[in-house]
């Protein structure tokens, strides 16, 4: 019994608890053991008890007992808190990782210790935080995720520029809201001049650093609250909401003359040729889809092919 006692109080649940409490609780009931694997709760069961481990390590998994681990609780901790408190199933399953020694403390007696003894209803209250705490960055994380794995969906893994997957879903949506407040959508389609001849003389390295020097112009020019996409080989397109044809035509000007203009290195040092892009610019109105605006871009921009390249049609 003295053994018991002595595991008892180093739970964090029981901390700073009187010893003829810890006398009362220790002839409560016997520790449980635990072989590995072995469920301990299940939202499929009710719960009576909470469990103070004594021994061993438990896991916590939603979904099913084979779900990732969300938790792991090693020794002092307790689990079955909520349940306890209101009085419901489970809401995760708990097994043991190895072999464990559980105490378990039934509803009843605990609720009456609770009554009398305020350092357990302190201990219970700081338990519960921590659970709360641990859920909330659990959540957290998963959001984060989440967003991550959005973002990698979304995002041209060598321009670093939206992809045609964003640009599908996004062109769209944002040329309906235009339409809704009466104010006017603005897209370039932006093409490499002579890119595969370019990719053919300079090798695949030289044609990726030529659309990746393209994407930092891209980046470098638009405003905040333009989009600029890779959504082909060699195509790109950006999106310029409430934004009317002359001031399009200037940034696609800013564009195609600071393409021009750069210097594009290759990774030992040498110099390469530059490149240069032709543009086909459209503005939308109000019976505009996203289908007639891009065939109205791509053929301004057939008619900048047309005209000799490194230009803007509109």
């Amino acid at each position: 019994m003295a053994l018991l006692i002595q595991e008892l109080a180093k739970t964090e649940l029981l901390q700073n608890v009187s010893d003829d409490i810890m006398e009362q609780v220790s002839a409560h009931a016997c520790p449980l053991e635990l072989r590995p694997g072995e469920l301990l709760l299940s939202p499929e069961q009710g719960n009576q008890h909470i469990y103070l481990l004594l021994s061993g390590t438990l896991t916590v998994h939603f979904n099913s007992p084979d779900s990732p681990v969300i938790r792991e609780l090693t020794q002092g901790y307790s689990v079955g808190e909520m349940s306890i408190i209101d009085d419901t199933a489970p809401s995760a399953y708990v097994k043991a990782k190895e072999h464990c020694r559980v105490f378990p403390i039934h509803r009843d007696f605990l609720l009456n210790l609770i009554q009398n003894t305020h350092p357990i209803a302190y201990n219970l209250l700081r338990l519960l935080t921590q659970w709360m705490k641990a859920n909330t960055q659990k959540i957290i994380n998963d959001q984060l995720q989440i967003l991550e794995l959005a973002n990698q969906a979304n995002i041209d893994g060598l321009t670093g520029l939206y992809n045609r997957r964003w640009l599908d879903n996004a062109l769209p949506r944002i040329l309906t809201q235009m339409i809704k407040f009466a104010q006017p959508l603005c897209i370039l389609i932006i093409d490499v001049d002579h890119f595969k001849k370019y990719n053919d003389i300079q090798g695949h390295q030289g044609g990726d650093l030529a659309l990746i020097t393209l994407g930092n112009v891209l980046k470098k020019n638009i405003r905040p609250y333009d989009f600029a996409t890779r959504f082909g080989g060699e195509e790109f397109m950006v999106l310029l909401p409430n934004t009317n044809q002359t001031v399009g035509i200037a940034l696609a000007e800013r564009i195609r003359l600071e393409t021009e203009n750069q210097i594009i290195t290759h990774p030992g040092g040498s110099a390469m040729p530059g490149i240069t892009v032709s543009i086909g610019l459209a503005i939308s109105d109000s019976s505009s889809t996203a289908n007639s605006l891009f065939a109205a871009a791509d053929k301004q921009l057939y008619l900048a092919k047309q005209s000799g390249r490194n230009c803007i049609k509109y």
